[in-house]
């Protein structure tokens, strides 16, 4: 997949990635101010502002080296420059939602807040140190998991990976990942820190399905890092009744929450919800750009009733942009196939288009009624695919997107076809050429965390 050397990458980077940068961001800076360029990367105008609570991307799939368990990845903090320090804020609450009975209200969460403290740095580092006074600093979290109606403490003065600022500032830098790898109680795992973002996508499908703009076909990573929440758990501490042969299908959904002097300015003497993110792409394609603060505001169980994510869902006016610029009919409204994809999930039990039993509740035996509610819905009993296709479902790889997000779905090109109508229709899949590589940017690890490590200038 990579085939060039680290500076030869990085010299593409720097100029060939920093020009469809710059032609892109003219795009989102232009009279629109349609914000960002990959998934979820700046994807509401109150958190392009304030990047510190900008959920970047989610992932969540089964463990490939350890397939009782399951692991969760939500990245924060987008489009962070190399060898340039950055941290989660100390005054938020950054969250990881699991809902197991379909209702849209998660059963277990697990929160993580942060504090902050210097190090003692070394003269000589001190002198020669090339970047801004908090280079060191070093950030520390406490992780609880709310279960049952019981908050329980997991991990206490837990050690964020940093920033790798090069061999003067951070030596041996791998062993400090290693070092942010802790043990749960119960037999998981989390990694928090910096890693380097392992978003890819083709640039001419992400500005079909964010613009309905044609550009040219590049497929690239992105050469850039973010800050990664990551959990392995077992799967019995996720599904419903502690049973995941019985109810194997979860939703899951991450949150940042700010004090009320937050970028929302609410009054409330606690805390107010301002970033949310489930499915990939879910609130800037489909959630008008003027709704989509508000979008970031809700909890999935007012998704049915708080119309707007069901009626945007049903009638996506991006899909008439895109079908426009892609020289295909849009399927016809209402959008029961989208309905289906990102609120109920798939099965034969329901009334939507897409007959096939994949990842929806009412496939948990202690299920019977479901909400519809914007999750990433993930079934823990779908086999590990021996040869995964980055195209998932639409290529009949049913452990891929949508059912869970794996670091290697290319859910921008999955996310521009199902708008185009696949899989319940024809769609348009010769849109995007199908033989382009996957190109991330660094390789992901084949253990947990699996991310690979920080992007560095050198």
């Amino acid at each position: 997949m990579q085939v060039t050397s680290a500076r030869s990458r990085w010299t593409w980077a720097t100029t060939g990635g920093a020009a469809i940068a710059m032609l892109t961001t003219t795009v989102l800076l232009g009279p629109s101010m349609r914000p960002g360029t990959a998934t979820s990367h700046w994807d509401a105008p109150a958190t392009t502002r304030d990047k510190q609570v900008d959920a970047t991307d989610l992932y969540a799939f089964i463990s490939p080296e350890r397939q009782d368990t399951v692991t969760i990845v939500a990245n924060y903090i987008p489009f962070q420059v190399p060898n340039k320090p950055y941290q989660f804020d100390t005054g938020a609450r950054y969250e990881v939602h699991i809902d197991n009975t379909g209702t849209g209200r998660a059963a277990v969460t697990y929160r993580w807040t942060f504090t902050t403290k210097g190090l003692p740095v070394p003269s000589l580092v001190r002198k020669h140190q090339a970047g801004p006074a908090d280079a060191l600093v070093e950030q520390s979290y406490t992780l609880t998991r709310l279960r049952d109606s019981k908050w329980e403490t997991l991990v206490r003065d837990g050690y964020v990976a940093p920033t790798d600022m090069g061999a003067l500032a951070t030596p041996n830098y791998p062993e400090l990942r290693r070092k942010a790898v802790r043990d749960l109680p119960g037999g998981g795992k989390v990694f928090t820190g910096t890693a380097a973002d392992p978003f890819y996508s083709d640039n001419h499908a992400v500005n079909l399905l964010r613009f309905g703009l044609p550009f040219f076909p590049v497929k690239t990573g992105v050469p850039l890092n973010v800050s990664s929440l990551a959990l392995q758990i077992p799967k019995s501490e996720l599904a419903l009744g502690g049973d995941p042969a019985a109810n194997p299908v979860i939703g899951v959904w991450t949150t940042a929450s700010r004090r009320s002097s937050g970028v929302l300015g609410s009054e409330s003497a606690g805390f107010k919800q301002v970033s949310r993110l489930g499915n990939p792409n879910f609130n800037e394609v489909i959630i008008p750009l003027k709704q989509r603060d508000r979008f970031n505001t809700l909890r999935p169980d007012g998704d049915e009733s708080g119309g707007l994510v069901v009626p945007s869902t049903l009638d996506p006016g991006q899909a008439e942009v895109v079908a426009k610029q892609a020289k295909v009919a849009a399927p016809p409204t209402p959008r029961k196939d989208l309905e289906e994809i990102y609120l109920t999930g798939l099965t034969t039990r329901g009334d939507g288009p897409i007959d096939r039993d994949l990842n929806s509740h009412l496939l948990n035996r202690d299920v019977s009624r479901i909400a519809k509610a914007e999750e990433l819905r993930l079934n823990m009993s779908t086999p590990v695919a021996a040869e995964p296709d980055k195209y998932g479902l639409l290529k009949g790889d049913e452990q891929g997107y949508p059912n869970g997000r794996r670091l290697i779905d290319d859910v921008v090109t999955v996310n521009l076809r199902m708008l185009l109508g696949e899989p319940a229709g024809p769609g348009a899949p010769g849109l995007i050429a199908e033989d382009n590589p996957a190109f991330l940017y660094k390789p992901i690890s084949g253990s947990f965390p699996y991310l690979a490590l920080p992007v560095t200038a050198v």
